[in-house]
């Protein structure tokens, strides 16, 4: 059993068709730096992905932005749906934010998906 804080394997997007369908057919919102798409799934758990454009920085500005979504993910993740599939896209003005700018970016994106519990 993985840790309250761990970030699973069966619990990220992986597949292009996975993404395809949070994409097409997911509630999608968005904040500075960030859009979110999600889409409920029952029974199907709980997933998280992102996506970090080449036209975004060079590679390390692009993982370190991919760090801090994981880690976003990661920490709040006892706080979300346990039915929602969920991506976080980033644009040009994540690759000038804080961790700390990042994190209420997301959250706020979170919030307003209804990604949320209570």
């Amino acid at each position: 059993m993985p840790s309250r804080y761990a970030f699973p394997r069966y619990e990220r997007l992986i597949r292009r068709n996975e993404f395809e369908r949070v994409f097409q057919e997911g509630l999608r919102k968005q904040s500075r730096g960030f859009v979110w798409y999600g889409l409920r799934r029952e029974g199907q758990g709980r997933k998280f992905g992102c996506t970090v454009s080449r036209k975004i920085g060079n590679a390390v500005e692009r993982n370190r932005i991919k760090r801090y979504l994981r880690e976003i993910y990661r920490t709040h993740r006892p706080f979300l749906r346990e039915d929602i599939h969920m991506v976080v896209v980033a644009r040009s003005e994540a690759s000038h934010m804080s961790f700390h700018e990042c994190r209420s970016a997301v959250l706020e994106l979170f919030r307003a998906g209804d990604a949320l519990n209570g």
